[in-house]
Parts: structure tokens; C-alpha cells; sequence
């Protein structure tokens, strides 16, 4: 006989630990996708250059390091053009500070609608990390342009290394996502961490190669930079385009294991206190 009472699917605040269920994620798969349209719209609606943003952004702030730190401070950029080291420094820090923001609220800024209908949460960090990696890849194509231009004067030259970049992207990005998981977890239950962790996040920064080559770091703290996972994603990209840097893939490698497990961590987190966390907020 057949049992009517048999349930398609139930929601429970007993979540186990390790019960991803990611499989739900393909099934709202069109969700997904409408967030992230919702998201790349919302983030120019009203402005008077709309899209533009998404080239003026790096290009101002590249503009702005370049007079400051190369022109003022004179950091050294170990040979390669001034205005192609800060932006490439600036995108993939713009691309990890943008997907650790766009996650890391996920339940402060989002809490009505989680409190109402039910669908995967996981999607809302989801479609933030695609917005902001469609945004960068169009960023990305302004800098293969302007390193056109210098590739043509002859001032530099690349190698196969620059192959990497779709995977020094995913890296960014996993890190971006892993991180503002674990955060959004925290700061939703503890509201006064925001500050903190915006503070944190400045000062992260001056701890990353943005404005100056990991060569011009004392040996003796050479270590400590080179456990930020964005350090070999920065230096790695630049090798690849500019040639002129070694490649340090045994850097890159120990990258990809701190940013796998902090997926990990991040995503059993989030999973475990995803609807225990709305009665708190």
C-alpha cells in the first residue's frame, strides 16, 4: 500500500555535520542564476556611468598607487611597468576583498527573505562569488589590453605560466568564499565583529603584494607572507606575464591546500548553523 504520508523533502534544525547536500544547488540552479543577474544590475542601478564602474574602479585606484607608492614612496616594482604591477595587484585584491564582503552578510542582509522562504542558502554566497568573477574577468580584459600595449613596445615579455590565471582566479575566489563563510556565521551571532574584521581586512592588505614584490621582503619574514594564500596567486600571475619573477609552485600547491580546507571548514559551518543562526538575527 501505497504510504501517503511520505515526505518529498523536510527541513530540520538538526542538521548533522557534513550534511552538504550540495545536490540542492543544481536543482535551483535557475535561482542561482537570477541572483547573480539581480546582483551585476543592482550594483549600477542609478548611477550616472552605470557599467563604467567596472573599469574605473581599478584604473582610478591604480592611478592613485602609482602616484603614492611610485611616485612619491618610489616601492620598487622589480622591472616591471608601474601601472601593470599596481593593477595587477589591485585585481585579485579587489576580487577576494569584493567576494569576502559579498559573503560574508549573507545572513545579516538577507535574513527577511531566509526567514520566509526556503531554498539552499548556500546560493546567495554562491551567485555573490559569480557576480564579482564576471565583473573581474571584464576588469582582467582591461589589463590584457594595456599589457598589450607595453607587449608590442617591447618592454616585456610573458611565458606559458600566464596559463594559470584561470586557476589563480578559482583560488581568489575559493578563498574569498571559504573565509566569508566562516564570518558570516560569526558576525551574524556577534554583531561588533563587522569592525573588527573591517579593520583586520585593511590591514590585510598592507600584508599582501599589492604595492610591492615579495623580493623586497626581510628574509626572516619572507614565511609569514608566504601563508597568505594570496601572495603566491599575486606573484605567480606576475611571473607569468612579466617573466621576470620566479615561479614558486610549491607556494602555489601549499595555496591551494589552505584554500581547500577552508572551503571545507566554511561550507560544514555554514551548512551546520544555517537555520539555527536566523532565530538568532
Amino acid at each position: 500500500m501505497e504510504n501517503k504520508d511520505a515526505w518529498d523533502w523536510e527541513i530540520s534544525s538538526g542538521t548533522k555535520w557534513f550534511q552538504w547536500r550540495l545536490s540542492e544547488i543544481w536543482h535551483y540552479k535557475d535561482l542561482l542564476l537570477r541572483f547573480v543577474r539581480r546582483d551585476l544590475i543592482a550594483n549600477y542601478q542609478q548611477t550616472l556611468l552605470g557599467p563604467f564602474w567596472v573599469f574605473l574602479q581599478p584604473v582610478l585606484t591604480t592611478l592613485v598607487y602609482y602616484l603614492i607608492f611610485g611616485r612619491i614612496v618610489k616601492v620598487s616594482t622589480s622591472g616591471i611597468p608601474p601601472i601593470l604591477f599596481y593593477l595587477s595587484g589591485i585585481l585579485f585584491w579587489g576580487y577576494f576583498s569584493d567576494c569576502l564582503n559579498g559573503t560574508m552578510y549573507t545572513f545579516l542582509q538577507n535574513a527577511n527573505v531566509f526567514s520566509k522562504v526556503y531554498f539552499p542558502r548556500l546560493i546567495v554566497p554562491l551567485s555573490s562569488v559569480i557576480s564579482h568573477t564576471v565583473r573581474t574577468v571584464i576588469q582582467l580584459l582591461l589589463f590584457i589590453f594595456i599589457y598589450l600595449y607595453y607587449f608590442s613596445q617591447g618592454e616585456i615579455t610573458g611565458s606559458y605560466y600566464m596559463l594559470l590565471t584561470p586557476v589563480l582566479l578559482l583560488i581568489t575566489a575559493g578563498f574569498g568564499l571559504g573565509a566569508g563563510l566562516i564570518v558570516s556565521v560569526l558576525t551574524a551571532r556577534y554583531r561588533d565583529l563587522d569592525y573588527t574584521l573591517q579593520f583586520l581586512l585593511r590591514l590585510f592588505m598592507f600584508a599582501t603584494p599589492v604595492v610591492y614584490p615579495t623580493s623586497i621582503v626581510p628574509e626572516q619574514y619572507q614565511i609569514f607572507f608566504w601563508l597568505n594564500p594570496l601572495t603566491a596567486v599575486i606573484e605567480t600571475f606576475r611571473a607569468g606575464f612579466f617573466s621576470n619573477e620566479p615561479v614558486y609552485i610549491m607556494h602555489l600547491l601549499f595555496s591551494c591546500v589552505e584554500v581547500l580546507l577552508l572551503i571545507l571548514v566554511g561550507i560544514t559551518l555554514f551548512k551546520k548553523q544555517e537555520l539555527k543562526v536566523i532565530d538568532v538575527i
